[in-house]
């Protein structure tokens, strides 16, 4: 879990800001898609020779291989079978992300909406993993 804290002078400027990283997310997803398309057709081969070779030698296979290395998973040999799971895992959280970005999108246009721009009001925004989870609306600071 990682907080941060952000601060935008405007509700146009935290806006701003999540579409910024609604864009670049779907960006992400697109290209992950496309891979794993690819990865899919590789994948569903591999694994109808692992099930054909399973029911011969009477065994199964195990599809990943991995060492845990100081917290860190390490597969040495990675196949499209391991790839693909790595990838489906990623788009999943990516997806969600996503999903909570445009919730509070939302919710900061309604804001917005009934405020329109209020002078001299700054957003404190506290996000968890940058999703944001709490809007602050406070006085600008004069410098």
């Amino acid at each position: 879990m990682s907080y941060d804290l952000l601060t935008f002078d405007s509700l146009a400027k935290f806006m701003e800001y999540l579409d910024e990283q609604i864009a670049r997310l779907r960006s992400k997803v697109e290209v992950l898609e496309k891979r794993y398309t690819v990865l899919r057709g590789r994948a569903e081969r591999i694994r109808m020779l692992e099930n054909v070779l399973s029911k011969l030698i009477g065994t199964s296979i195990s599809s990943i291989s991995e060492v845990d290395y100081m917290g860190i998973k390490v597969v040495v040999s990675a196949r499209s079978v391991d790839e693909l799971a790595v990838v489906e895992e990623t788009l999943a959280a990516l997806r969600d992300t996503l999903t909570a970005l445009t919730r509070v999108r939302e919710v900061v246009s309604r804001f917005r909406e009934t405020l329109g721009e209020a002078a001299g009001i700054q957003v404190l925004v506290q996000t968890l993993n940058g999703i944001p989870i709490r809007l602050l609306f406070k006085e600008s600071e004069v410098s």
